[in-house]
């Protein structure tokens, strides 16, 4: 494989196409091991083993209402009037074995008794005066309000299987199989080193020259969307010294990410350094906008380090396109670009002289009858953060040199979990 160390638009180092750096990727990313993971920590860990049922489910003819359990064949008609000759309660079950023409009382999710074939709602019933008697005033038939057992489930049947990201409703699924524990991919940490001597944390009063770190916290949240724990080591000044020493504790992480110093200024930095201690790049440069500067290579101990643009908009879509692939792949996710929607674009969108493909903030929606829709958002390039808080998706735009139509059927990536 091309490693490729020196530093992109070099003549003998063209830009790669989105496929090829996508194929380089993929070729670099295997999961991680499994671990066994308490239920109680295993949210939004991904799944790496099929689950099987250890029962039926439910385990028991159980009652969906609260009533009456009876015999159907005893309620052919309405006004039936029944004997009551006891209780079942939730979470308790009955030794009685239900006789014709006698009903029992019964909770909702309780075993049904011997004899009974249904359940009648309490608000079907009238209780006579003296509790001893029950008059049924509806028509019963047989399994009415019944969940019989191994309905839901039969023992052994499968119940989730892998990769799969543990929701809260799939703990729920664990937790009623009765798993206290799961096996999971082991989670993986993202270090992100920013640099720039005009950085500075958020807070900060600005000096002359200063811009306060939106990357920090946009790529931490990210991490966490895509399924990483991120550990933000600092703002690494233009200084060899200062981010060979941040790097060193970045490497201490499986994904580590640099933002900033990716270009051919004379204080970016990034890629030297990187490669000085150790890493050796997959690629230095792909054709895109923005993010044309964005690498990806592999550290001395296997470290998946992805050097991302400055620009906040450029290191959002680079994140979106590349580290989210890797860090996906890592916890057990297959290892594939992010996904697309098909979507009416509302507006035109005029031809532009730089034929790569471009990566637009835009708002996404789905119309009442329209369908699904997608409108540009009002944005000032790849330096500003402001109309990328307005998107929820990006538009993708494979050859710009065509422009665009209102109403023509486009590509959109969601960025967001709403969608």
């Amino acid at each position: 494989m091309n490693t490729r160390n020196s530093t992109w638009g070099h003549d003998a180092n063209p830009l790669l196409t989105l496929d090829e750096a996508w194929s380089r990727i993929s070729d670099e990313v295997q999961p991680l091991d499994s671990e066994s993971v308490p239920l109680a920590e295993a949210h939004r860990r991904v799944l790496a083993t099929p689950i099987h049922a250890t029962s039926d489910w439910p385990p028991f003819d159980k009652a969906m209402m609260d009533g009456f359990a009876v015999r159907s064949a005893d309620c052919k008609s309405s006004g039936s009037t029944l004997k009551i000759v006891g209780l079942v309660a939730a979470g308790a079950a009955s030794d009685q074995s239900l006789s014709p023409h006698q009903a029992i009382r019964i909770n909702t999710g309780a075993p049904l008794p011997q004899g009974a074939d249904s359940v009648v709602r309490i608000e079907d019933t009238q209780i006579a005066a003296d509790n001893a008697t029950v008059e049924i005033q509806t028509i019963v038939e047989p399994r009415k309000h019944v969940a019989l057992k191994g309905t839901d489930r039969k023992f052994g049947g499968l119940l989730l299987a892998p990769p799969l990201t543990l929701e809260a409703a799939q703990l729920a699924a664990l937790a009623a199989t009765g798993l206290d524990k799961v096996k999971a991919y082991q989670q993986v940490t993202a270090a992100i080193v920013l640099t720039g001597n005009e950085i500075i944390p958020a807070g900060s009063p600005l000096q002359p020259g200063q811009i306060h770190d939106s990357n920090g916290p946009m790529l931490a949240a990210l991490m966490q969307q895509f399924g990483a724990v991120p550990a933000r080591i600092g703002i690494a000044r233009d200084d060899d010294a200062d981010l060979r020493n941040q790097l060193r504790q970045a490497f201490e992480s499986p994904v580590v990410i640099t933002v900033g110093g990716m270009s051919m200024g004379t204080l970016d930095l990034v890629p030297k350094t990187c490669a000085e201690l150790g890493v050796s790049w997959r690629f230095h440069g792909v054709s895109m906008r923005p993010g044309k500067p964005v690498a990806y290579g592999r550290g001395p101990e296997g470290q998946h380090v992805f050097g991302l643009p400055g620009n906040p908009v450029s290191a959002f879509v680079c994140s979106w396109l590349f580290v989210r692939m890797a860090v996906r792949g890592l916890v057990g996710h297959p290892v594939t670009p992010p996904h697309r929607l098909r979507a009416t674009l509302t507006r035109d969108i005029k031809p532009k002289r730089d034929p790569r493909p471009a990566f637009v903030p835009a708002h996404f929606w789905n119309h009442s009858t329209a369908g699904e829709l997608v409108e540009p958002c009002a944005w000032g390039g790849s330096g500003d953060p402001f109309g990328l808080a307005m998107a929820n998706a990006l538009l993708v735009l494979d050859n710009p040199t065509n422009g665009l139509s209102a109403d023509e059927t486009v590509e959109v990536i969601p960025i967001t979990s709403e969608l």
